[in-house]
């Protein structure tokens, strides 16, 4: 709650006196008004703190008498505030009661509206469940009006197939008639058991007829294979001979070379032979001559040792052919014979390099 604004607060004195310094000893005429001061004798320091002291006296009981009626105000206020707080509680009770029955009002209208509720639900529900039945019931009602309305006319044209196959009828009770009594198995209705005979004869004739059909179905297919292998045959056959045709004449080519290259195995093996004799006599010559030439301390070679041999006999030359010259320089007069010895030796020394070449480029 707001307080009252308060105006400023004011000292209220009574109706002070001028105050009127004396200078002057004679009596004046208005002296009841004036109050007489005696003559300071005092300094200004003393006389200023004597007056603030007086001053600050003065503002000390201004301030006391404005706290005492603050204070006053405030009390007051005070104990409107208490009175205005019990009341506000004993309101709030007064309020709080209210609410309460409020509250069980409501509650008790909550569950009467909750069942009224409920029941208009349930009533709704109803409702509806018997809208939806009456909604199916109706198409029940119409699709059986429709089926019964396609009946009749199904009826109607049973009748009249019925007219039209008595005709039928007629013809297979003579059938039966006509028949041997042992052509169909002993049944109560005759006429049933023709029709199914031909049921049955009728399918053993389409599945013959289905069979045959795909039989020369194959047997077509089979005949084009064979035509189509019979035909590759031919082209195989004519190949065939075109290609030994080919290998004939190649086969007549290399046996002609064949001819040609034993004739020329024969000629070559004969020449062969003929350098191969003329090699061995040439062997022989240089065993020989080696035999003749070697001395009684020199060791034994084998067979095949060719360049040893010639080697040897070549030094056994040279040997001789230094002994000569020895004994030309010795006598004159024996100067033609040594110089046909030294011919000779210089012949069997050329000999001797020709044989070895020779051996060198024989065939082994």
């Amino acid at each position: 709650m707001k307080m009252a604004v308060q105006g400023p607060y004011t000292l209220d004195l009574e109706n002070q006196k001028k105050n009127v310094f004396v200078t002057q000893l004679h009596d004046r005429e208005d002296e009841e008004d004036i109050t007489a001061f005696p003559v300071v004798k005092e300094s200004g320091d003393k006389l200023i703190e004597s007056g603030i002291n007086t001053l600050q006296k003065t503002l000390l009981l201004k301030k006391e008498v404005e706290i005492d009626k603050v204070n006053g105000l405030l009390d007051a206020k005070r104990y409107e505030f208490k009175q205005r707080i019990d009341n506000c509680a004993q309101r709030q009770l007064q309020l709080q009661k209210k609410q309460q029955q409020m509250k069980d009002r409501v509650a008790k209208f909550e569950k009467f509206i909750q069942e009224n509720e409920a029941k208009r639900r349930r009533a709704i529900q109803k409702y509806q469940q018997e809208v939806r039945l009456r909604e199916q019931k109706a198409l029940e009602f119409s699709s059986l009006s429709d089926q019964l309305e396609q009946l009749k006319k199904r009826h109607k044209t049973l009748e009249a197939k019925l007219k039209a196959y008595k005709i039928f009828e007629q013809y297979l009770r003579s059938v039966v008639d006509a028949m041997p009594e042992d052509y169909l198995p002993s049944t109560e209705d005759k006429i049933k058991g023709l029709m199914m005979r031909y049921r049955t004869l009728s399918e053993s004739n389409k599945g013959l007829v289905d069979n045959l059909e795909t039989i020369s179905d194959e047997l077509e297919v089979c005949r084009k294979e064979y035509e189509v292998l019979n035909q590759e045959h031919q082209k195989s056959r004519l190949s065939n001979t075109s290609e030994l045709s080919q290998l004939l004449e190649k086969q007549e080519v290399l046996q002609s070379r064949t001819e040609q290259m034993e004739q020329n195995y024969n000629m070559t093996s004969e020449d062969l032979r003929h350098k191969r004799t003329e090699v061995g006599i040439i062997f022989m010559a240089i065993d020989n001559i080696y035999d003749k030439c070697k001395k009684p301390t020199d060791l034994p070679l084998g067979k095949e040792d060719w360049d040893q041999k010639l080697n040897k006999i070549k030094d056994y030359l040279q040997e001789r052919e230094g002994v000569a010259k020895i004994v030309q320089s010795a006598t004159n007069s024996s100067t033609g014979s040594s110089s046909t010895e030294q011919t000779k030796a210089r012949a069997k020394v050329k000999s001797a390099s020709r044989l070895k070449v020779t051996i060198a480029q024989a065939p082994k």
